[in-house]
């Protein structure tokens, strides 16, 4: 891995912590303001995922060319990523008695790991070198 790849995934990284507490304050907030918790959690997965695919066309990859298609693509992305992320801790606590917390520690990973390839490979532009 040449330092070009490790700047990229720390700015990677901070584009998704931004989007944890981007989600995390959007779904605090609408729950607060009497929306349901599922509706808040699917608006504020919405918006969190949608500045995320700016942030990241623009500065994790620096591309130049975001489109329609990127974004709905990073949105499946993020979504596939969600459910395979759901599936696995359904198997550590339901299949492997794991506590839901402990599981969900081990499982921290994984969303931003596939995230991340399948952004890298599919989703985003680059800039020319």
């Amino acid at each position: 891995m040449d330092g070009r790849q490790v700047r990229e995934l720390v700015r990677f990284g901070l584009v998704g912590g931004f989007n944890a507490g981007t989600y995390f304050g959007g779904y605090t907030l609408l729950v607060v303001l009497g929306v349901p918790y599922l509706l808040a959690a699917l608006a504020a997965f919405f918006v969190s995922a949608s500045i995320g695919y700016w942030l990241h066309e623009h500065w994790t990859f620096r591309g130049r060319a975001p489109s329609l298609r990127g974004w709905l693509s990073w949105l499946a992305a993020q979504g596939g990523a969600t459910g395979l992320n759901l599936v696995l801790l359904a198997v550590l606590v339901d299949g492997f008695g794991l506590g839901s917390i402990v599981a969900q520690a081990v499982l921290l990973p994984v969303t931003p790991v596939v995230t991340y390839v399948i952004g890298r490979r599919w989703v985003f532009s680059r800039a020319e070198a």
